[in-house]
């Protein structure tokens, strides 16, 4: 049987804090691919220590640029996709090997990933089993091109996609000033996405008055959020809290709109 090749790809930007651990969980691939976007703390160095394929590629955005990494891997089989605070486990590993070396191995595998939150591997509130398509066929898929929440489409809508059962560790929100931050970035990112798709809700107040509890709600009470003990009661008040402020941040996008539009209308 012919041994088939996988490149596994990363984006970076200053993560000097993750890279080591994760090139270390996939030193056993044919090749790492590094896409950088301009690091100026020691990721570059680290991923030199690791013989990686460095490329720096100034940012374009989440999706454009794994699909850059992507396209700059020279394995022909497979792709392994990875976020530089992601670690592939020992077993997962092996899985991964093991399908690839089968008989009939599908198109792509889909992944169970466990996230890290304030010091804790949350399985309950909608953290677990997070599922991801990482890993596929060089050719078979791409990055759908989305302001977030960046994720592999197949190109084939046939595509046979598997399932793996050993998860990727996602060490996501270490500290609450890690979410505090990541929450600014992500809320006015997906704020200017939907502000541009068209007007806030009629509604508004109805709208963001129900945004905080609905999402605490969700996460504390329907998905079992409770079972993560304060963890979980802390994720849903903080996940709303994002929520809440997402709304505010669409509708203050969108009167900013409003009076640019009533300034031009009287300078008309």
């Amino acid at each position: 049987m012919t041994r088939t090749s996988i490149s596994a790809v990363i984006i970076t930007f200053n993560e000097e804090t993750n890279i080591r651990r994760c090139l270390e969980s996939i030193k056993w691939a044919d090749e790492i691919v590094v896409v950088d976007s301009g690091s100026t703390d020691a990721t570059l160095k680290i991923c030199k220590e690791y013989g990686c394929r460095v490329f720096n590629h100034e940012w374009e955005g989440y999706a454009r640029q794994k699909n850059f990494a992507v396209g700059s891997a020279s394995a022909d089989d497979w792709i392994l996709s990875l976020d530089a605070d992601e670690e592939v486990t020992p077993e997962l590993a092996d899985e991964i090997r093991a399908a690839l070396n089968s008989d009939a191995p599908a198109d792509a595998y889909s992944m169970p990933r466990m996230n890290l939150f304030l010091g804790k591997w949350m399985r309950h509130g909608g953290w677990y089993p997070d599922r991801q398509v990482r890993l596929f066929r060089r050719g078979a898929g791409e990055f759908k091109d989305v302001p977030l929440h960046e994720h592999i489409v197949m190109r084939d809508s046939s595509a046979r996609i598997g399932s793996l059962a050993n998860p990727i560790l996602h060490y996501t929100y270490p500290t609450a000033r890690d979410f505090i931050e990541r929450m600014n970035l992500y809320t006015s990112i997906e704020a200017a996405a939907m502000a541009k798709e068209g007007p806030p809700p009629k509604h508004l107040l109805l709208s963001l008055a129900t945004a905080f509890p609905l999402k605490f709600a969700e996460m504390y009470i329907y998905k079992g959020g409770w079972r993560d003990g304060l963890h979980g009661f802390i994720a849903a008040v903080l996940m709303a809290a994002r929520v809440f402020l997402r709304q505010v941040k669409i509708w203050e996008a969108s009167a900013s709109a409003g009076e640019r539009d009533i300034g031009t209308r009287k300078a008309q």
